[in-house]
């Protein structure tokens, strides 16, 4: 009887042979991946910017190491060489995960007792019946440095949705904690009552406008319809993202995605965090980068038209996909892709704009302005540029930095190939979240979906589309990155 070697799959009845060679990650590719490892820290630790601190210049002052860490880690993520330390491996993503798993289990018993006021319940055996079983799984993959990446990616993702149908039956909606989606879902319902989800609402002894793009609307609607919590959209947008993510990846890299997946999703803030609200745009974001490494680039920008009638931070990266876009095929493409767009938006938000053009326009851009100083517990720059530019001002001060970024991006020759063009949107919204007049620890999460797909398109960790992906004319390595 032949032995079969080691990285050989005999496949019945014509005993074909595939082979599946396993090849050790290249040093800068360790590098990368822990640098996102790093950065998910820093946006860990510092998450809402420690709410209970006084704030103020006190508190601002307190953060500026941080913040000063944060652009140090991202530009090495971007910028990194191979002569740094490469000390990132799966497994040791999975201790980080697990250790994860621990926190987030503490974070539940901390968010009963602090929120015990609004509802909040927690069953002891629930809690052992979800973590329990999770923690040992995670125990068992930890230890097996073989382990499918199919497998570590199902148990991940059996954990993040534990955690938050934990959450639903343990932890109701409660605008006095976090009116996100509870606003949502109140527009929702004005909607299925045929009224408008943009006229005023009166909740307590508080009045509140819908604040969000129509797209949100839309996204969250089902679940509204269904009279189901508004949580099963979010866990129904992350798994989609999760699974687009994995089903990308290349068969050999499958462990290293899954792991960066585990880090992101059951990072603490993440789970802290149940009752956010852009999870459809994250999901979004995952499809057009997927859809742009399948070269399906008409059905990207249909998404991501999609994606800007969502959520106004895809405004930000749209410039960077059109640049993309003139580099493979010149104006016509871009002038193509526009219009596909442009359908995409309209084709969500159009039905809301005749009547509530302005109302969207105020509740999404104006609506903060009037304050004295950017309003930005958590890593930021705008809480000190507003000692010399009023609030009501930033907006300008962003569309121009926007601008000299892109502008920047052009004279480099930037935006060639997919890996570049993720590292100048990530570059680009950093910069505009840093500088918002508005700053929430939530939206470093959303920074952290590009990330996470600059890591496994710059790594190689995805499949590649039939065809080259750069123009003929391109050079492997792009010279064009800031730093290069």
């Amino acid at each position: 009887m032949r032995v079969i070697p080691k990285g050989e799959l005999l496949l019945a009845p014509n005993l074909r042979r595939i082979e599946m060679p396993v090849t050790q990650l290249a040093p800068m590719e360790r590098c990368r991946a822990g640098w996102f490892t790093a950065l998910l820290l820093m946006i860990n630790f510092v998450g809402d910017g420690w709410s209970g601190r006084p704030i103020g210049v006190a508190h601002q002052l307190f953060l500026l190491p941080f913040t000063a860490g944060f652009l140090v880690l991202l530009w090495r993520f971007l910028c990194g060489s191979e002569r740094e330390t490469a000390w990132w491996s799966t497994v040791r993503a999975l201790r980080l995960v697990l250790f994860f798993e621990i926190l987030a289990g503490l974070l539940f018993l901390y968010e009963c007792h602090h929120f015990a006021p609004l509802g909040y319940r927690l069953h002891p055996f629930a809690v052992l019946a979800v973590f329990i079983p999770l923690l040992i799984l995670l125990t068992v993959l930890m230890t097996k440095p073989r382990a499918q990446g199919g497998l570590i990616f199902g148990v991940v993702l059996a954990a993040y949705v534990a955690g938050v149908l934990l959450a639903i039956t343990s932890f109701p909606l409660n605008y006095l904690r976090s009116d996100m989606l509870p606003v949502i879902q109140w527009a929702d319902t004005n909607l299925l009552h045929h009224l408008s989800p943009y006229a005023t609402m009166y909740v307590g002894d508080r009045i509140y406008n819908f604040p969000y793009l129509p797209g949100m609307l839309v996204a969250f609607f089902p679940f509204v319809a269904a009279h189901l919590d508004i949580r099963f959209g979010s866990i129904a947008y992350v798994v989609g993202s999760a699974v687009l993510v994995f089903w990308a990846a290349k068969v050999e890299r499958r462990r290293e995605v899954a792991a960066l997946l585990g880090l992101f999703l059951l990072c603490p803030f993440l789970q802290y965090r149940h009752e956010l609200y852009l999870q459809p745009h994250w999901f979004t974001l995952v499809a057009i980068f997927v859809l742009m490494q399948r070269r399906h680039f008409a059905w990207a920008a249909f998404v991501f038209g999609v994606s800007m009638a969502i959520y106004q931070f895809s405004w930000i990266l749209f410039p960077f996909f059109l640049l993309n876009a003139f580099r493979r095929r010149g104006w016509l493409e871009s002038a193509k892709l526009t219009a596909v767009a442009a359908l995409g938006a309209l084709a969500v938000a159009g039905p809301f704009l005749e009547s509530a053009t302005r109302r969207i326009a105020n509740n999404t851009v104006g609506q903060w302005g009037l304050m004295p100083h950017a309003e930005a517990m958590p890593i930021n720059l705008s809480y000190w540029v507003t000692y010399l530019v009023r609030p009501d001002k930033l907006l300008r001060l962003q569309a121009v930095l926007m601008i000299a970024l892109f502008l920047y991006c052009v004279i480099r020759k930037g935006c060639e190939t997919l890996e570049d063009t993720l590292r100048w949107s990530i570059l680009a919204l950093t910069v505009f979240i840093l500088f918002n007049v508005l700053v929430d620890g939530y939206f470093y999460l959303m920074l952290l979906v590009p990330m996470l797909l600059y890591t496994c398109v710059a790594n190689g960790w995805w499949r590649e589309a039939e065809g080259s992906y750069d123009r003929p004319d391109a050079i492997a390595t792009n010279k064009s990155a800031p730093g290069h």
